[in-house]
């Protein structure tokens, strides 16, 4: 795949969505919050109920959130080696509404609420 493609892709995937955005999540008690690990988001929410995950490039420029407290801003950021991209399914039950969590590499970057869940 060439680096346009894949910076396509990365971009459709993460940032083109039907649900809402959110920067944390709770779950068992605790809060994950955006920059979490993979591993913090295991110990404090359990496995996911789906798991998609795929390589999109190397060595690419991908686009970076700079939240602040009056300015929100993008600037490109250089990862090296593979990007790796996870999307986390999180389903509650049928009080509360599925959560997708957002992973590139190891990091949590992105939280977003779906539908009303089911039991």
């Amino acid at each position: 795949m060439n680096r346009i493609a894949a910076a396509t892709v990365l971009s459709m995937l993460l940032f083109c969505t039907h649900a809402s955005a959110d920067r944390t999540l709770r779950c068992n008690g605790a809060i994950v919050s955006v920059g979490a690990t993979r591993r913090q988001v295991l110990d404090k929410c359990g496995p996911p109920e789906h798991r998609e995950h795929r390589e999109v490039a190397r060595d690419q420029y991908v686009r970076e959130f700079y939240d602040y407290k009056n300015e929100r801003f993008v600037l490109p950021k250089m990862t090296p080696g593979p990007i790796r991209l996870e999307r986390w399914t999180y389903n509650f039950g049928s009080n509360r509404f599925i959560r997708y969590l957002y992973f590139r590499n190891d990091d949590l970057i992105k939280i977003e609420t779906g539908a009303k869940g089911s039991d």
